[in-house]
């Protein structure tokens, strides 16, 4: 019991403050749009700078009494939780950056043992009248600490969003804010405004949605089912901000937001998000044009095209920074991230064994996803290791998967066709196998928890951890033939020359693509 107290103890501490991440991106998959009838969210956890970030299993704790957990940044406002709360996995900061920079555990995205999952924040802006009228609370709730707080006591996606809302109705916000929360029958999507007015709704099966930073729910009619503040509406009459549709509606978006609010920074993620799920749909970038929350996808979406959907740099298309050199464009899958991750979770499942996080440490464009299911006791030794205070600028790439892959993509995008597109077909194939062998081996680890359930975690914890650990081991490998080519082929000048007659060719010479000769069968197994 010593332990566990120790274990919660340090989870409230490093709760405390936040790190800020302010530059996300959301997607939601529908069930019955799915390819595997699994419902799906995603998101990019974004911060310029490095912040290392590790993988975390908290254990279920029965029946103790008299615990807090922070509600704001600094700690200064706690809420009591439940004498029994529920076992979970998060994507946290590292005790050296979160001591270093004074920064909260932002655990990122939360799963729990009931099939619940809930990922904040995508940040988001409302107009300058909305915040006038209801402004932030300084000590309210935050991004880094609400996944934990509100997935360690919510049974399902409902029950979370509306504990969620009581936090927010008690306490108030300190950010605008966006919330994916799921479980094995729905999906809710939360939008937070202001100081104390917010709005969820539950998203259909059979659609999707892709947004960066920006508020996108216009009607609540449009919806089955809502959650909302009680002076939502009122709050915008009283103050002369009301903005109502034809059919005599509050439109949320163009209330709370409004063209002040669009930016192409945020905007075109949006877009390029609509674009990749909706092909023929949705035509070149206009920043005028008004993106709709829940759309249909053109075709049923895969577990891996939600990985490349948030690796997407506009590959294609005149906005793509790597083909044209473009400075000025903000893409989805950023090197600023600090994680990105993505939760599947399978209805036909038992709450137990539902929920799988595919977790990549880092930015995703040359990361790779490795899975984490929630029956499993803990990570693997590597990704779970916790770089302690005082170690925050040593970059050690040998110690810690964030280090590597963070290098990895730093190195990889300085040269794209030399080293980013071998290294991401490499990424490429091992998901694919491990996605196929991932639902493979949760289907048979779940009959066996049916007869022996030590034994069912035990088998699911090692798989995944296996998968984790080759990763890491070859994530080091192509960090390794990364740096020695580039370093074999360092050299000031550019141009060409024949090796006979050292005469120099009018032309820069241009590197062959590494070639990643490593086995990924193993992903497969």
């Amino acid at each position: 019991m010593k332990k566990l107290l120790s274990i919660i103890l340090v989870c409230i501490l490093v709760c405390m403050l936040s790190a800020g991440a302010s530059a996300c991106t959301g997607v939601y998959i529908g069930k019955k749009v799915s390819t595997d009838g699994d419902i799906m969210i995603a998101r990019s956890n974004d911060t310029q700078g490095v912040y290392p970030t590790r993988v975390v299993v908290v254990p279920r704790v029965e029946l103790y009494p008299n615990r807090e957990m922070p509600v704001d940044g600094q700690a200064s406002v706690v809420s009591e939780i439940p004498d029994t709360t529920f076992k979970y996995s998060g994507t946290p900061l590292m005790e050296s950056a979160i001591l270093e920079f004074g920064s909260g555990m932002d655990d990122a995205v939360c799963v729990n043992e009931y099939g619940v999952a809930m990922t904040m924040s995508v940040t988001a802006f409302s107009n300058k009248a909305a915040m006038t009228a209801d402004p932030w609370v300084s000590d309210g709730i935050t991004e880094t600490t609400m996944d934990q707080l509100v997935i360690t006591v919510s049974k399902t996606a409902k029950e979370a969003v509306q504990n969620l809302a009581l936090l927010m109705d008690q306490f108030g916000s300190s950010e605008t804010n966006i919330a994916l929360i799921i479980d094995r029958n729905e999906a809710w999507y939360v939008e937070m405004y202001t100081g104390h007015q917010y709005a969820a709704v539950k998203l259909p099966d059979d659609k999707v949605a892709a947004f960066g930073n920006e508020f996108s729910l216009e009607y609540l009619s449009d919806y089955e089912e809502s959650i909302v503040s009680a002076d939502l509406e009122k709050l915008a009459v009283d103050n002369g901000f009301a903005v109502y549709g034809e059919n005599g509606e509050l439109n949320l978006l163009l209330t709370y937001a409004g063209p002040e609010t669009v930016q192409n920074y945020s905007h075109m993620r949006t877009w390029i998000g609509h674009k990749l799920l909706a092909p023929g749909d949705y035509g070149d970038y206009n920043k005028e044009d008004r993106y709709p929350l829940a759309f249909t996808p053109k075709n049923k979406v895969s577990l891996q095209a939600v990985m490349e959907i948030m690796r997407n740099r506009y590959e294609g298309t005149e906005y793509s920074p790597d083909e044209t050199g473009r400075k000025d464009m903000r893409v989805i899958g950023t090197d600023t991230s600090m994680s990105v991750h993505i939760v599947d979770i399978n209805p036909n499942l038992p709450p137990s064994i539902a929920g799988t996080t595919w977790i990549c440490l880092a930015p995703a464009p040359y990361g790779v996803f490795v899975p984490l299911n929630i029956l499993c006791s803990e990570p693997s030794e590597s990704y779970a290791a916790n770089q302690p205070e005082g170690s925050l600028y040593q970059f050690e790439s040998d110690r810690y998967p964030y280090y590597t892959f963070k290098e990895l993509n730093t190195l990889c995008l300085t040269d794209y066709k030399t080293y980013g597109v071998p290294v991401r077909n490499y990424w490429h194939n091992a998901e694919k196998r491990m996605i196929e062998g991932m639902k493979a081996e949760t289907e048979a680890v779940s009959e066996l928890l049916k007869t022996d359930p030590a034994r069912a975690q035990r088998r699911m914890t090692d798989y995944c951890s296996a998968l984790q650990e080759k990763a890491f081991e070859d994530a080091k490998a192509l960090l390794n033939q990364v740096r020695w080519t580039m370093s074999a082929n360092s050299n000031t000048m550019k141009m060409g020359m024949n090796p006979e007659t050292d005469e120099l060719y009018t032309t820069e010479r241009v590197l062959e693509p590494i070639r990643v000769e490593l086995d990924v069968s193993f992903y497969g197994k």
